[in-house]
C-alpha cells in the first residue's frame, strides 16, 4: 500500500492498481477510503467476510529506528492465491509489477509459486517485474525458505531488484552493498540498486555500477515506510525514462522527505 501511494503520488497520470486480500473490519475501511482518495485503483483488491486484515505493531525509538511486532496470521491475504479463484491483471496489460519478500513470506506455498509464475508471465507479455526482497526473518518459516525463494525469483521472475544492504546481508550472505549488488547481478537480474541507510546505495546494471549518495537529512523522525518511498520514487523515474542514477536520486529525495515525518505516509501536498 505504501509503494502504491507514493508511486500514485509521483506519477499521478499512472493508473495504479493494489492487489491484496482484506478484511471487512472498521480500520480496513478505512483503509480502503485512504487509498480510494490516493486515487489507486481497488479492482484487484478483494474482502473477504468475516476476516480481518493483517497488521502489525510499528515501534520507533529516539532515533527514529523501527521495530514491528506481527499479527499476520489469520490474514486473508495468506491464503489468497492458493487457487485460482482470485484475479489477477491479464499480464498483457501490466507495464510493471511490483512485490515483495514481506508477501511472498506471507503467502502459502501455492499462493506463492502462482505470484511467481504471474511475475514470469508479465515479463514474457514484455512488462517489467520488479522484486523488493524486504526481509523479514519472523515471517519466514527458515532462513533457508527465505534464500530459496529470493534465488528463485532473481533468476527467472524479476527484471529489477531495489534491495538493502541487511537484506544481502541475510539472504546472500554478502556484506557491502557492491557486493550484494554483485550477488543479485550474478543470478541473472540485470538492474540492481542496493541502498544502505543513510549511506549512498550502490546501482549496477549493464551499463556499469555507480555510486548515488543519499540525500542529507536534517532530523529523522521516523524510518517507516522510507524503503517504501524509494522503491516507488525509483519506479516512476524509470517509468518516466530516466536512467538508473538519475531514479535512485528521485528514490533518495522523496525517501528523505519521508523519514522526516511519523507514520508511513506524509500528509498529501497539492
Amino acid at each position: 500500500m505504501n509503494v502504491a501511494v507514493y508511486l500514485a503520488r509521483e506519477s499521478p497520470s499512472l493508473r495504479v492498481y493494489l492487489g491484496s486480500g482484506v478484511g471487512d473490519d472498521p480500520a480496513t475501511a478505512s483503509m480502503m477510503e485512504t487509498c480510494r482518495t490516493e486515487g489507486l485503483d481497488l479492482t484487484f483488491l478483494r474482502r473477504v467476510p468475516g476476516t480481518r486484515t493483517g497488521h502489525y505493531t510499528v515501534v520507533v525509538d529516539a532515533s527514529g529506528e523501527r521495530s514491528f511486532r506481527y499479527r499476520r496470521r489469520d490474514s486473508p491475504f495468506r491464503g489468497l492465491f492458493d487457487t485460482d479463484e482470485h484475479p489477477l491483471p491479464d499480464p498483457a496489460g501490466v507495464d510493471l509489477l511490483w512485490f515483495s519478500g514481506v508477501g511472498m513470506a506471507v503467502l502459502h506455498e501455492a499462493g506463492r509459486q502462482r505470484l511467481f509464475d504471474y511475475a514470469r508471465a508479465v515479463r514474457t507479455a514484455a512488462g517489467k517485474v520488479v522484486y523488493d526482497p524486504n526481509h523479514r526473518p519472523s515471517l519466514w518459516r527458515s532462513p533457508a525458505e527465505a534464500r530459496g525463494w529470493t534465488t528463485r525469483i532473481a533468476r527467472s521472475a524479476a527484471d529489477i531488484v531495489l534491495a538493502s544492504s541487511d537484506d544481502g546481508r541475510q539472504l546472500l550472505n554478502a556484506i557491502a552493498p557492491p557486493e550484494v549488488a554483485d550477488a543479485f547481478r550474478s543470478l541473472g537480474v540485470k538492474e540492481v540498486v542496493v541502498t544502505d541507510g543513510s549511506g549512498p546505495c550502490v546501482v549496477m546494471h549493464d551499463a556499469g555500477v555507480a555510486e548515488v549518495p543519499a540525500a542529507e537529512v536534517a532530523d529523522v523522525v521516523d524510518t517507516t515506510a522510507a524503503g517504501d518511498a524509494f522503491d516507488a520514487a525509483y519506479i516512476a523515474a524509470r517509468l518516466r525514462g530516466e536512467g538508473p542514477e538519475r531514479s535512485a536520486e528521485a528514490g533518495h529525495r522523496l525517501a528523505a522527505i519521508v523519514v522526516g515525518h511519523r507514520g508511513a505516509l506524509t500528509p498529501r501536498r497539492d
